[in-house]
């Protein structure tokens, strides 16, 4: 996110809360309520541009993005994070306007999750922006989504400012997450199942799995057959069998870390796709995965992006597809 596009941003964004701020008390004039038709954070769309820190607070969890030049990362890790999701939490931030004063008594806070974070049990999320020294731009709490209470098709969010006790029913919605999955793009690995050709898979007791393709159905779609299946024994379908190796191509992250040096991998696998680029796929301990591109084959470019996507870091994918990756041959087997 450059500089000259969180500017067009703050000035968009500031504009359109003082319209709807005119337009609220043009149709409201019967409220009388101090504050009805201000921004939440008033200040925050002429600081947009200085926000380096973004501190996401629920419960005893945290989540920090720091900016670090144009890009956004998760402070904890160093890993890019979507600027584009974080465009939309400053702007949507920005955009908040007062509708309606809510509870100020804090034994009620909980029926709109307006809480302080920081307890286990509690359910507010405080949302803390500041810039590069440290200075403080911004916090609110943000609490229940009221869906369609500012109008057909538009959303409203019960907040609360910290150190205020007057909760507020505010038109827009902005949900911020402690979850790093919605704060980067989550798909580290995409390729096309239909082209991959081959796959192995070694378990650290030394089983292997080796499937490969050997041709296409009348549908089109891809055949598999099991090597080495064991004397006595029958493969499941040609499907299963294409999942050993397809399970691999797509991978979604859960979290990301630093890639560790030395730790013994439960699994190795690797497989290959038309062209000839060829992906290693490792699991470690706790469902966290490595991939690198082993070959590049004739598609440099492809392996070139995916190569700058997951050197250096390891992810935690879910437990569906920490099953897949663990796949043993009897899985593949027909029962005795």
């Amino acid at each position: 996110m450059t500089r000259r596009l969180v500017i067009i941003l703050g000035v968009l964004a500031a504009v359109s809360v003082v319209i709807a701020g005119l337009v609220w008390r043009s149709t409201h004039v019967f409220v009388v309520e101090e504050g009805v038709g201000e921004p939440v954070l008033a200040g925050l769309a002429d600081e947009a541009n200085n926000v380096a820190r973004i501190e996401i607070s629920k419960g005893t969890e945290k989540l920090v993005l720091i900016r670090d030049g144009d890009v956004w990362k998760l402070e904890k890790s160093g890993y890019p994070a979507s600027g584009e999701q974080v465009r939309k939490a400053i702007v949507g931030l920005i955009e908040m306007v007062k509708m309606e004063a809510k509870t100020s008594n804090p034994s009620k806070y909980l029926l709109i999750d307006v809480d302080k974070p920081g307890e286990a049990d509690s359910r507010g999320r405080l949302v803390v922006l500041k810039d590069a020294a440290g200075k403080l731009v911004g916090q609110i709490i943000l609490g229940k989504v009221a869906i369609g209470k500012a109008g057909p098709g538009k959303d409203a969010q019960y907040v609360r400012l910290p150190g205020d006790a007057t909760s507020w029913l505010v038109k827009g919605a902005v949900m911020q997450s402690v979850a790093v999955s919605d704060w980067v793009k989550t798909r580290f690995l995409k390729i096309n199942v239909d082209s991959v050709s081959q796959a192995r898979i070694e378990h650290a007791d030394g089983e292997v799995i080796e499937v490969r393709r050997t041709g296409k159905s009348g549908s089109g779609s891809s055949v598999f057959e099991l090597l080495n299946v064991p004397e006595g024994r029958k493969p499941l379908s040609s499907t299963f069998i294409k999942f050993a190796a397809t399970d691999l191509a797509n991978l979604d992250m859960i979290d990301v870390r630093p890639a560790k040096a030395g730790a013994k991998p439960l699994v190795s696998s690797s497989f290959s796709v038309d062209g000839g680029m060829k992906i290693s796929v490792k699991m470690f301990d706790g469902g966290w995965v490595q991939v690198a591109v082993v070959d590049k084959g004739s598609d440099t470019a492809v392996a070139d992006a995916i190569s700058a996507r997951v050197d250096g870091w390891q992810f935690l994918v879910s437990k569906d597809k920490q099953g897949q990756i663990l796949r043993r041959m009897d899985q593949l087997l027909e029962k005795k």
